[in-house]
């Protein structure tokens, strides 16, 4: 029988059953792929939401130790903080911190927070309290110098003593996890963190946020490393400046001391009474000036204050000791005298009396000039004798010329050193002047 045009038409129309099974199957496929989509958003969403709740809360934490470290807080107290900090923001139960012993090379305990306080060693019952621990990671302790490490209670710790697996366990804990505190490839310390969850999964998602509050740890190391050195250059700086005091001031009163009574020593052997007086009189009046300026040193450990008029002053009286000492002796001046600091005053005057104290002690000369001149820009200190002269680039004993360098240096001055053998010495002093 045969189909008119419309029947053929309407037959057309018509699926089978396995057109129908493959569009069914594809829709299930497409619906499947949307799901693992919308499950792979849903996962995605959860994890900014974490990260932005992460990244609010190390916020927090960081705002709160600035804090603590604007108070002054002592760095304990600091890292006490952001331990307890730590422990809350990994959700865990409690944590230490250790720092290497640099005697052993081993690794002592210093902080511990546990039931819900900060303790020191030597409040805590941990064994290692009693024990160093080696450095190193799985194998060798649980003291990584890499990177952080998860370690399970309930496996066979290498490197742990039993003693401190027993004590970890009578917490509670599970679970540690381990942040090196790392400064380049130095490990400056460690934070343990203890967690009741058996999960390991659980602490390694926490690692990035560990080794986050970690390196604020760090720094914190890192800055008390630095005001400690600080601090020593410091200590080192005020006993150099100590030693230039005593050898500008008492050593070389007691130079003029001994040249005067030289003197006098001859002058009485030749009957001149009258001079070896005023030797002795010099003397007495040197071993004074000796005794006032030990006793500022011991009250202030500083020079003495000087007002900006008393520069010419001073320099006037080491002119005076040098010519008491029998030298012939001037003072000359050039230039409108302008007001200079108080440390730049007293760093000039002691490097002229080292200065006048080498000539005495040293050049066998018959005169000596001071001069001190104001030019625009700059001030300039001088000191020439007739002397015997030396090479300024042989070494010399003594703190003479190296104190010089350095009081010029403190003030921001060059000191020129110009002599030669049998032609004399000049040094002279020049710092430059602001405002012209």
């Amino acid at each position: 029988m045969q189909l008119n045009a419309k029947e053929r038409k309407g037959s057309g129309s018509i699926v089978s059953g396995a057109d129908l099974a493959r569009q069914v199957e594809a829709l299930r496929e497409r619906i499947s792929e949307v799901e693992k989509a919308n499950r792979a958003l849903e996962r995605e969403v959860v994890q900014r939401r974490t990260a932005e709740e992460a990244a609010r809360s190390q916020t927090r934490v960081l705002l709160r130790s600035l804090g603590i470290l604007a108070a002054g807080s002592s760095l304990d107290r600091f890292l006490g903080h952001l331990l307890k900090v730590t422990v809350q923001q990994l959700h865990c139960e409690g944590g230490t911190l250790w720092f290497p012993d640099p005697a052993s090379g081993g690794v002592r305990l210093h902080l511990e927070y546990v039931g819900g306080r900060v303790i020191g060693a030597s409040e805590s019952r941990h064994p290692a309290v009693l024990r160093l621990l080696p450095v190193g990671g799985k194998g060798i302790s649980t003291f990584p110098t890499d990177g952080p490490e998860t370690y399970m209670m309930s496996d066979q710790i290498a490197g742990m003593p039993e003693e401190n697996q027993a004590y970890v366990r009578s917490l509670g804990v599970h679970a540690l996890l381990t942040v090196p505190m790392l400064l380049g490839r130095e490990a400056v310390g460690w934070i343990c963190v203890r967690s009741r969850k058996r999960d390991p999964a659980e602490m390694e998602e926490k690692i990035h946020l560990a080794e986050a509050l970690a390196n604020q740890a760090t720094l914190a190391v890192q800055m008390a490393r630095l005001g400690e050195q600080a601090r020593e250059a410091a200590v080192l700086g005020e006993r150099n400046r100590i030693a230039r005091d005593i050898h500008d001031t008492l050593a070389q009163g007691f130079t003029g001391i001994i040249l005067n009574l030289e003197a006098a020593s001859m002058t009485l052997r030749k009957q001149s009474v009258d001079v070896a007086l005023q030797h002795l009189e010099n003397a007495h009046g040197l071993a004074k000036s000796c005794l006032d300026e030990a006793r500022i040193s011991v009250r202030a450990l500083r020079p003495p204050t000087q007002r900006p008029s008393d520069l010419m002053d001073q320099l006037e009286v080491q002119v005076g000791r040098a010519s008491s000492a029998g030298v012939s002796a001037r003072l000359s001046t050039r230039g409108d005298a302008l007001p200079l600091p108080l440390e730049a005053q007293a760093e000039l005057v002691r490097i002229a009396q080292e200065s006048l104290t080498n000539v005495l002690r040293h050049a066998r000369a018959r005169c000596v000039e001071l001069s001190l001149s104001f030019a625009p820009g700059e001030l300039r200190l001088s000191v020439a004798d007739d002397g015997v002269g030396f090479d300024p680039a042989a070494r010399h004993e003594g703190f003479g010329l190296q104190g010089m360098r350095e009081r010029a240096q403190r003030i921001g001055a060059q000191l020129v050193v110009a002599s030669r053998l049998g032609a004399g010495s000049r040094i002279e002093t020049l710092l430059p002047l602001r405002g012209g």
